[in-house]
């Protein structure tokens, strides 16, 4: 009878997933939402939603979360793992949805457009990768959080939780994953933008190596989360380079937009151009340190059983800081198409 149980279950989750998959294809084959397609961002999140599962976690919590999420059972530790796999998988996509956006903001700020139409709407086309991002983080949400409900039902009453998960992996297997990771990860960087500039020829307002190759921007976020991170001192382990890279990112981003205004106010396009250049550049080199730095580190953390749960400001920051991020670009997209009138000039 168990084993009649746990098939029908798994038969049930995969009939679940089959019906989901038949709906989203049905809607993108209608072609309703055709006007969303960004085919070089779908491209960029799926596979670097697994190159960054591979930074943080093994290849066998990968598997396990996936066996459990189609109905597999287990003991409650086991169940809570694979929660906080899908949990992070869900932060991940979010992350990299907005930091896609900013990607494709720079690629089209750095590659000569037909007019304030075909950049405005390249722009918008940048705004669907976050999109994606949000999709995929609900669709992950939902495992870890059924999961996670499981966990909790078939926790003995007697055996209080321990404070962590138990189970640490052995260091060797994840040299392996994490190699692939990184490498999964740059070559999905490169060939994102590769996809975006062909056929793109250069004559923007902000060159594509001033954002990707912005001196004060990387300093002043990679140094700041470096220094957070040693006054912090060991003790708060990776949750330090959390608050370091989300902190940082928010100060440029202030600092950005404030300098932008100044440039508003003196009418000077090199001045705004410069501000928008540092915007862009500092909050994708915050999320990039977020979402390849911090956050694998923590989910080790937590798998190993060092920490029970990710702390209250690094799932805050998980969550406002690529938020405010996509805020500051639809700020960046407004200071573009906004026209500037010289001083008593019709």
């Amino acid at each position: 009878m168990t084993g009649i149980h746990k098939d029908s279950a798994r038969g049930r989750a995969v009939a679940r997933w089959l019906v989901a998959a038949a709906f989203i294809f049905a809607v993108v084959v209608s072609g309703l939402f055709s006007g969303l397609t960004n085919k070089a961002g779908l491209f960029y999140l799926v596979f670097g939603s697994v190159a960054v599962a591979f930074m943080g976690f093994s290849r066998q919590e990968i598997g396990a979360a996936l066996r459990h999420a189609s109905g597999s059972a287990g003991p409650p530790e086991d169940l809570k793992r694979a929660a906080y796999f899908w949990e992070a998988a869900a932060r991940n996509a979010w992350i990299l949805g907005v930091l896609g956006s900013a990607l494709n903001f720079t690629v089209v700020l750095g590659g000569d457009s037909s007019g304030i139409a075909d950049a405005s709407s390249r722009m918008i086309q940048s705004f669907v990768v976050t999109l994606y991002g949000l999709v995929l983080a609900v669709v992950c949400l939902v495992p870890a959080m059924k999961l996670a409900g499981q966990s909790e039902m078939t926790r003995s009453p007697e055996k209080p939780s321990a404070a962590g998960l138990s189970g640490p992996g052995p260091a060797a297997p994840m040299i392996f994953e994490r190699v692939t990771g990184y490498t999964l990860f740059a070559a999905v960087l490169g060939l994102t933008v590769f996809f975006l500039t062909r056929g793109q020829p250069p004559g923007g307002p902000i060159p594509l190596a001033t954002v990707i190759l912005h001196g004060p921007a990387i300093l002043f976020v990679g140094g700041g989360a470096i220094a957070l991170a040693l006054f912090m001192g060991a003790g708060a382990g990776a949750s330090a380079w959390t608050l370091g890279f989300a902190m940082t990112g928010l100060v440029a981003l202030l600092m950005g937009l404030i300098q932008a205004m100044f440039g508003f106010a003196h009418v000077n396009l090199q001045e705004i151009s410069a501000a928008l250049a540092f915007i862009i550049a500092a909050s994708s080199f915050a999320l990039l340190g977020l979402v390849a730095v911090s956050a694998p580190l923590e989910d080790r953390e937590i798998m190993t059983g060092r920490r029970e749960r990710p702390g209250p400001l690094s799932r805050l920051f998980w969550v406002i800081f690529p938020l405010l991020t996509f805020f500051f670009l639809l700020l960046t997209f407004i200071m573009v198409i906004t026209p500037m009138k010289q001083p008593g000039g019709g």
